[in-house]
Formats: C-alpha cells, sequence, structure tokens
C-alpha cells in the first residue's frame, strides 16, 4: 500500500475501537468520506473486509483481529518519534485526550474539570468510557490517556497516584416511613430491601468484603448496572442503597434524599489516577495528570 502514513493507522485503529465509521471521523476529526477512502485502501491491501457491517456495529474480521497488535506498536512507534521533544500549549492544543471513569467519577469530578479546562486550555476535547476488566489493556495500548477510580489487580507498568479518599453512606427517601430518624440501626438495615449498583471501578468490593466479614445479611429488592438510576429509584421506592459520601452528598442537595450513617464501620477506600508507564513523559499525558492531581488531590 502506497503512502501509507500515520493517520491512515489512526484510522484502522479508530474505526476497529469504536466500531464505527461516523465516530471514528468524529474523533479524528476527519469527514466520513476521508475514513472510508482509508479503509477502502486497507481493504484493497489485505484482500479481506477488515470489518463488516453488524446489529452491533462495525465487527473486525479475523485479519483485522490479527492486524491490530502491529498496527498499534507502528503507531506508537511514530508517535514517540513524532513527538520527540515536542512541547505541549494547552491554550491552544484541541488534542482529545481519553477519560475512563465509573459514573460516579462522572458526576463527581467532570462539572470541575471541564470548566477548568475552559478556562486554561478551551480547544481540548474529551473523549469519556466507564472503568471496566479492560482499562489496564486499554492504558498499555494508549486507547486510554489516564483512567480514575478505585481499581485492583493492575498489571505491572501501571502507575496510580492517590486523589483523595473517600467512604460509603447510606442514601434513603426522605418521606421514608419507617426511616424518619438521621441514625440507622443493624436491624433496620437487615429488615430494609436493598438497591444494588452493579459496577466497576468503584470501590464497592470494600462493602461486599465488609458484609460478609460480619455475617450482615441484605435482603436485594432491585439491582442496576449503574449509578445513573439510582436518584429516581431510591426517590420513588423505600430501597436503601450504600454509595460513596461524595455522590450523595451532591444528589442530596437537589433531590428528596436523605444520607444516613451505615451502622457497621467500612474502610476507607482511595480515588486514584492511572496511566501506563510508556506515556509517563508524554507532555500532553503529564500537564493532564498534573492538572487533576491539582484539582482533586487531598
Amino acid at each position: 500500500m502506497d503512502n501509507l502514513d500515520l493517520k491512515n493507522l489512526m484510522v484502522f485503529d479508530e474505526v476497529y475501537r469504536t466500531g464505527s465509521i461516523s465516530r471514528a471521523a468524529e474523533k479524528l476529526d476527519l469527514g466520513q468520506s476521508a475514513v472510508s477512502m482509508i479503509l477502502t485502501k486497507f481493504r484493497k491491501h489485505y484482500g479481506d473486509p477488515l470489518f463488516v457491517r453488524t446489529s452491533e456495529g462495525m465487527q473486525p474480521t479475523r485479519l483485522a483481529d490479527e492486524i491490530v497488535g502491529p498496527i498499534r506498536q507502528a503507531m506508537t512507534a511514530l508517535k514517540t518519534t513524532l513527538h520527540h521533544r515536542a512541547e505541549f500549549d494547552p491554550k491552544t492544543s484541541d488534542r482529545m485526550f481519553s477519560l475512563c471513569m465509573t459514573d460516579i467519577g462522572q458526576r463527581v469530578m467532570m462539572p470541575r474539570l471541564l470548566k477548568h479546562f475552559g478556562d486554561v486550555a478551551p480547544h481540548i476535547r474529551i473523549d469519556l468510557s466507564y472503568t471496566s476488566e479492560h482499562t489496564a489493556r486499554q492504558l498499555e495500548s494508549g486507547e486510554i490517556d489516564l483512567a480514575m477510580g478505585f481499581l485492583t489487580n493492575l498489571d505491572p507498568g501501571i502507575y496510580q497516584q492517590q486523589l483523595f479518599t473517600d467512604r460509603f453512606v447510606c442514601i434513603v427517601n426522605r418521606e421514608h416511613r419507617r426511616l424518619a430518624g438521621t441514625s440507622l440501626t443493624l436491624e433496620e438495615f437487615e429488615r430494609e430491601s436493598h438497591l444494588i449498583v452493579a459496577t466497576h471501578g468503584t470501590g464497592h468490593v470494600i462493602v461486599e468484603e465488609t458484609l460478609e466479614r460480619q455475617g450482615i445479611k441484605r435482603r436485594i429488592g432491585l439491582r442496576i448496572p449503574n449509578y445513573l438510576g439510582v436518584v429516581s429509584n431510591i426517590v420513588c421506592t423505600e430501597c436503601l442503597a450504600i454509595v460513596p459520601e461524595r455522590f450523595a452528598r451532591i444528589i442530596a442537595e437537589s433531590n428528596p434524599i436523605k444520607v444516613m450513617e451505615l451502622p457497621f464501620t467500612v474502610p476507607n477506600y482511595r480515588v486514584m489516577q492511572h496511566w501506563h508507564e510508556r506515556y509517563s513523559r508524554d507532555p500532553a499525558s503529564v500537564w493532564l495528570r498534573e492538572t487533576i492531581g491539582t484539582l482533586f488531590r487531598e
């Protein structure tokens, strides 16, 4: 394939990552026709469709799965060379940073971060995704610049820095018929129905370990996949929910929700920012980490 450059490799990688020509074009600030033309060059060169349309978007063929690793290695080598001794000016840069965090992190941290970017780096763009079991691999590959939250079992090469500590509290409907006071007994905790959030990267494993270690029972009435449904389901039911305190205080300000102390002790947990050592000296990444550290580090 003639005239292969870094942009060609980035197009292939972005289509592979997003499963969408339109989203790849948006991320790379290209027209959809330009992305399609570059993809056509790859298909012609390899004699393979590489990506096929399915109900879940553009899915890679087996050949695409085989070549994505070498392509990403080539991208890393080219970026390292091209950005050697490069400087980063947040006032003029329009770089898109890929950040990974929980939905709680988006509620607690993003408003303050975006306001700060508007003041000091008005052209910076953000691509947000959720933390998952793939986060460590995505940090290593460069798909994600920075991950924030409570992550465990990290691979070698992942650096981390503590931002702040948080603790768990209980939230209930302010008009709950049986929980009219400000304190919660263990008997009440075990008797009431609970809303459970099945999410990754929030430190809830600490809660589960504490309940098991102390032999505390919990009656699950509703299980939801993320924190987006916490407010509406707490407001319209009499369920209890265990959530991080920072999140609880924010939603209680504008909703009929009451924050209560748990009737047992749960250890605090640390919210960290994580990155891979491969990008520890990249000027833009250094600026991003220092900015977030300044804004949120206790």
